[in-house]
């Protein structure tokens, strides 16, 4: 049964409207697409309710993001400007007001006018919204967050300007809006107690006009830097059940029907928390004027009146000015910088800002996988975001996640985790409540690259591989079902039951080993021979039941081979033999097989079989989600690059950039960010809605984030045989037709799994059918591959003396500076 609050907002949202012709209501973009497609089916498994469903907002979760490097908490923009500190309890939103005609224009509206999204530039978090009325007015809101004052505490800035694109003379009433329900819901309800920071409801407002701002349920709200001219707060005094109060007694109506505000300071809802505010500010702009106002919303802590002048003591302009330095810096001059020719130059802006959204889902060196439901660490995405932004250059950030953050979470009790034993396992309440079993194989193969990436000078692992290593890989090895094989569990949603043991955990279980047992080798501990023999007993198990289930689905008359997702799940043939794609990427178990020559084949063909069957542009996950899958598709893409398919890998990535950029009836509704589900009818501008429920996960999200940094990285080049014979391969993914006459691709700086970093220049002279390289940076005792896509080899020249032609892999021995290959 609903809660009356949750009623009550949904009642106002559907009525507002309903009714937006005779009275404009500022209803987010979400509930719009909620009321487009209503359906009364709802995961009843989650919420009590249809309208606990909605004010939780569980199917669209579509918005931007700003924050501050490491700090503990984000804001979120919406489609309309709409700016939501994600844990306090209100949201800012602008509209222009005519009082000469009562008109009200609002960005969420598109009657309103039309509202343009984009990013300042791809590696600066400032979103930029333009909105232009009929009447040729326009405003341009610039978003951004940035630290202040001597304890550099968090806030977002926004400035408005308002101007005439036409020259002629307006005028009007510039106005921000103080409301409950933001670009992530209304209040997160489920029965599972709900999430952090979920409450949004305004039971309580007010406007302190001498001190230019007001104070909401949760603290201090906006602070303006100019005082408005009119304002009005509304509330529910008379405690009325009936949802129509809050439309027909309120700042939206007052303004159409009357002119004006309500002028009061207070205002109190105790029935539904759905208190709001407007506050104007009047213009006149003719030709070249611009007006401008600048709020500033405080998302640390900030009390009393010294916090109040440090607030405001920086300029908005020097602000700004602060936070273009400091991403510049970061992002231009600091770590990995690709170098990709026009054709796929969005893909090194997009890699930028991917880049930018890791860092600011970082809480005190923390990487949490989104800014609201998400906000929490898993030691699952946190291993695959760790080792991206180590290998792209974020080595603080990834060395605090896995040096400090790790070992707390690493268990010392001496209880039980369902089967299991507490001791030794790495996780916190996720991973104990799920049963998520891959965590230790994930912290072991994070520590592990890590440690490879630092070099040995750093000693990385060796600082941590007691207990921390070795103990976790003792509970690996002590931890098994009477098959051998990691229990059943939940280690990630997309994998299938959590009543059912799962091929992805032994996978993980495995390289984590691996890294384990090359670090105990490269400290010269005395355990190696304990750690391989984990290992050898763990591959031998998993290689067992693996070739089991393909025999017994042989057996059945399977005319397909494909790896399901466990040994429980024998001919289960459904795109949760996702899981499987890590045996290539990030794994790359496949490298010397392994597994056996068998498994690896198998696994091939398991690539093949999900791409047949649920691959229409992006990997469709039906089996758990009803929605795409983006950081699966990108996981897909790098597991064909590796495995030797980069048609089907370029394939997947256009679809995946495509999908992070989502246009719904002309309204760009995503800036470069995935969901952890992208929702088919966004997918399809509402082409496509199927009956079936689905959920949508936080945006950004950090692992798929993750994912493309370490694509793009690994199709510029990639590291093989680490441990043997070193080598790296040039320009794998790179395709044909991403490198026209005269164009360049390459990279600067670029961390490796050799300790040291990498760099080239690769040119094409398509009349002359010749690809050139140079190496301008390179580990030392490295060799290189180049797999050449343009054509046959026909020669190769290293440093002036001519090469063996040996296919289309061409192989330069390590410390060549320069070489040419010409093609047929």
């Amino acid at each position: 049964m609903a809660q009356t609050h949750e009623w009550m907002f949904y009642e106002v949202m559907w009525r507002g409207w309903a009714g937006r012709d005779r009275v404009p209501y500022p209803v987010p973009w979400w509930a719009q697409q909620a009321f487009r497609r209503w359906s009364d089916d709802f995961d009843s498994g989650t919420y009590e309710s249809k309208e606990a469903a909605f004010a939780s907002n569980a199917l669209y979760r579509y918005w931007h993001l700003v924050g501050v490097k490491d700090h503990r908490q984000e804001s979120l923009i919406g489609q309309a400007g709409e700016i939501e500190p994600v844990y306090d309890a209100y949201c800012l939103s602008f509209f222009l007001h005519d009082p000469a005609t009562g008109t009200l224009r609002l960005p969420q509206l598109a009657a309103g006018g039309k509202v343009e999204q984009r990013w300042e530039a791809p590696h600066l978090p400032v979103v930029l919204t333009t909105f232009r009325t009929p009447e040729d007015v326009e405003f341009v809101q610039r978003t951004f967050a940035a630290p202040v004052g001597p304890r550099q505490r968090d806030l977002v800035v926004s400035r408005v300007t308002v101007g005439s694109p036409t020259g002629r003379l307006r005028e009007g009433l510039l106005c921000a809006a103080v409301l409950p329900a933001g670009p992530s819901g209304f209040q997160r309800h489920d029965r599972g107690g709900g999430g952090r920071g979920s409450d949004r409801r305004l039971t309580f407002l007010r406007h302190l006009p001498d001190e230019r701002r007001v104070e909401t349920s949760t603290g201090w709200g906006p602070v303006f830097d100019t005082a408005p001219e009119q304002f009005g707060v509304y509330g529910n005094p008379d405690f009325s059940f009936d949802p129509d109060t809050y439309l027909t007694r309120g700042p939206f109506h007052d303004l159409v029907v009357g002119g004006k505000l309500n002028g009061a300071l207070q205002a109190q809802d105790q029935v539904a928390g759905l208190c709001s505010a407007v506050f104007g500010w009047p213009f006149r702009v003719v030709e070249d004027e611009v007006f401008e106002i600048a709020v500033r919303l405080p998302v640390d802590v900030f009390n009393g009146p010294g916090d109040l002048a440090e607030l405001r003591a920086t300029p908005t302009a020097e602000l700004e000015g602060v936070n273009r330095e400091f991403w510049s810096a970061k992002l231009l001059r600091e770590g990995m910088q690709p170098e990709l020719p026009r054709p796929v130059a969005h893909l090194a802006d997009l890699f930028r800002q991917a880049r930018s959204q890791l860092l600011i889902l970082s809480d005190h060196g923390e990487i949490h996988p989104g800014p609201t439901v998400y906000d929490s660490f898993w030691i699952r995405d946190s291993s695959v975001e760790a080792t991206a932004c180590s290998l792209v250059g974020d080595t603080t950030l990834a060395e605090r996640q896995l040096g400090t953050h790790y070992p707390l979470r690493f268990n010392r009790g001496t209880g039980r985790v369902g089967p299991c034993a507490e001791y030794g396992f790495y996780g916190g309440p996720h991973e104990k409540d799920d049963r998520e079993w891959d965590s230790n194989g994930q912290a072991l193969w994070a520590i592990g690259r890590f440690d490879r990436t630092r070099g040995r000078r750093a000693a990385f692992g060796a600082r941590l591989y007691v207990p921390y290593v070795l103990d976790a890989a003792r509970w690996i090895r002590d931890n098994r079902d009477p098959y051998g094989l990691l229990h059943s569990g939940w280690s990630a949603e997309h994998l299938g039951e959590r009543d059912k043991p799962h091929y992805w955990d032994d996978l993980w279980g495995l390289a984590g080993l691996y890294e384990a047992a090359r670090l105990a080798e490269r400290i010269g501990a005395p355990e190696v021979p304990e750690l391989w023999g984990a290992f050898d007993d763990l591959k031998r198990a998993t290689g067992d039941s693996v070739r089991w289930v393909l025999s017994e689905q042989r057996r059945r008359g399977a005319w397909e081979t494909y790896i399901p997702t466990g040994p429980a799940d024998v001919g289960r043939r459904d795109s949760t033999m996702i899981g499987t794609a890590a045996y290539f990427h990030p794994l790359r178990l496949h490298m010397g097989s392994k597994l056996g020559d068998d498994i690896d084949l198998a696994a091939r063909h398991t690539l093949d079989t999900m791409y047949a069957h649920f691959v229409t542009g992006g990997f469709r996950h039906d089996a758990a989600w009803s929605a795409y899958g983006p950081y699966l598709t990108l996981q897909l893409a790098h597991a064909y690059l590796l495995a030797g398919n980069p048609e089907r890998m370029d394939a997947l990535l256009g679809w995946t950039v495509g999908a992070g950029f989502p246009t719904v009836a002309g309204r760009t509704v995503a800036l470069g960010a995935w969901n952890e589900q992208h929702a088919y009818p966004v997918a399809s501008d509402f082409g496509e809605v199927p009956y079936p429920r689905w959920y949508m996960g936080d945006i950004p999200h950090g692992w798929a984030a993750a994912e493309y940094l370490l694509l793009i990285r690994d199709i510029l080049f990639f590291e093989a045989d680490e441990d043997r014979d070193r080598h790296l391969y040039i320009a794998p993914g790179v395709r044909p037709h991403w490198v026209p006459g005269g164009a360049r691709v390459g990279v600067d700086a670029a961390p490796t799994l050799f300790g040291s970093p990498f760099g080239y220049r690769l040119g094409h002279d398509p009349a002359e059918r010749t690809v050139t390289v140079e190496i301008t940076q390179a580990p030392q005792g490295v060799r290189f591959v180049y797999p050449c896509a343009f054509g046959e080899v026909r020669s190769v020249s290293a440093d002036g003396r001519e090469l063996p032609v040996t296919g289309r892999d061409v192989r330069v021995p390590a410390g060549t500076r320069w070489f040419s290959v010409t093609y047929a």
